[in-house]
């Protein structure tokens, strides 16, 4: 259609003259028509993100309810991210969706080549966040900054798991032997106690505790961020002081990030336990060769059995040893 037509057909469909405009994606952007209420887009697998978002905010522009219907061919296959990209626009349809769809359009597509000319990229193999975070430690070791060459600890305790574990999905048996456990901990049996054993719990943020999924996201990665003890704690102190005394996951939880922080500080890469032993493997070799830190010949002993108290066990054992700027 040539300028004039296309205006003559715009202007008598503002005017009402008729209800149904047949047309491109030419309608994308720039174009308000508070009365029209309802769109249909035909092979909604086809378009991206930021289109899909663009195309739909042309209805709902007015105090009428607004519809807008996605098809999809009856026959064809749907490829994996034409779903995803699909269900981004359904499930971010309140009020301020706008940044969600960015974001969630910047992690499907990539961020692309930042020094050349290539609008898509690699970042959903990572995540944008952590993207950032390598992104923001090449750029510092370039520059010879000495945060960049800062080290990473891995803690993993055997008597400690990860995960959302939901109370509600246990059998009558689990929900048992959990009630006259202490305090979400799983409750041991004489034999095992007598054989050394430690009791469990499962270090998480429980969804009974923050409901809110994007607020304990965010908290998650606030805690996997903190590069001090300090933070953690602060991090800690403002969940108890929003949510409520913290529940043993979540104690467990914030304990962790914590014993990673001070491991960190005295370049100790993994704390690991192995029943009651504990093994804590430096970055470098200490003067005698050592990798591990050891008491004498010997790896350092817990007595604790519940698991809180023995990461209070493991905290203080971490305390005694010289941190990198001793």
């Amino acid at each position: 259609m040539d300028e004039a037509e296309l205006e003559d057909v715009m202007t008598r469909f503002v005017a009402g003259e008729f209800d149904v405009l047949v047309c491109t994606t030419i309608i994308e952007t720039g174009l308000d028509i508070p009365n029209c209420n309802t769109l249909i887009i035909e092979g909604a697998d086809r378009f991206g993100l930021a289109q899909l978002y663009q195309l739909r905010g042309r209805v709902g522009r007015f105090n009428r309810q607004a519809y807008a219907y996605l098809l999809l061919h009856k026959h064809a296959s749907m490829l994996d991210p034409a779903r995803r990209r699909l269900s981004a626009i359904r499930q971010h349809n309140q009020l301020g969706a706008g940044f969600r769809i960015a974001m969630r359009d910047l992690e499907l597509r990539g961020v692309g080549n930042l020094l050349g000319r290539e609008q898509s990229g690699h970042i959903a193999g990572v995540g944008f966040d952590l993207y950032c975070q390598l992104l923001r430690q090449s750029v510092a070791r370039m520059k010879g900054d000495p945060a960049a060459r800062a080290i990473r600890a891995e803690v993993r305790l055997d008597f400690v798991r990860f995960g959302g574990i939901s109370f509600a999905e246990e059998t009558a048996e689990e929900e048992s032997e959990r009630e006259a456990a202490w305090d979400g901990y799983r409750v041991l049996r004489e034999e095992e106690l007598d054989a050394g054993r430690c009791a469990e719990v499962v270090a998480t943020l429980p969804p009974e505790y923050i409901g809110d999924t994007r607020l304990r996201i965010e908290i998650f990665r606030k805690l996997a961020m903190a590069a001090t003890a300090e933070e953690v704690r602060t991090i800690a102190e403002e969940m108890a002081d929003r949510f409520g005394k913290l529940p043993a996951g979540a104690a467990a939880f914030v304990a962790l990030g914590e014993l990673r922080c001070l491991a960190e500080e005295r370049g100790i890469v993994q704390v690991e336990t192995e029943g009651s032993r504990l093994k804590c493997k430096r970055a470098f070799p200490a003067k005698d060769g050592s990798t591990y830190v050891k008491i004498g010949a010997n790896f350092p002993r817990l007595t604790r059995k519940r698991p809180l108290e023995r990461i209070r066990e493991i905290k203080q054992f971490l305390l005694r040893q010289p941190t990198l700027h001793a």
